[in-house]
């Protein structure tokens, strides 16, 4: 059963920026934690392992296999969540570091 969350201090006026709105989409359909890290295709080739919200990746490297390694390794240091994607953004595997 997924988890529910619930968007805290939406903006009170104006337009939502694009980080907003993704984070939003996570909390609610995929019901994950705000301390995330991810495992996503890089634009230009490779793969890369990034914090949720950020706008760079924390490294970029040529195979998945590298990235998830590292990334599992930031993730359990860090006690958060670890969500692996798919070439196409879908979710492929999450692993939860948090010590709930």
């Amino acid at each position: 059963m997924a988890r529910k969350r619930i968007v805290k201090d939406p903006p009170k006026q104006g337009n939502f920026t694009k980080s907003q709105i993704q984070h939003a989409v996570e909390a609610v359909v995929y019901g994950l934690a705000e301390d995330t890290h991810y495992v996503i295709r890089g634009d230009n080739g490779g793969w890369g392992v990034k914090r949720r919200g950020a706008i760079k990746s924390l490294r970029h490297f040529p195979t998945k296999r590298e990235a998830v390694h590292y990334g599992r390794e930031v993730s359990r240091n860090q006690k958060t969540e670890f969500v692996i994607c798919h070439k196409n953004g879908n979710i492929q595997r999450t692993n939860n570091h948090r010590p709930d």
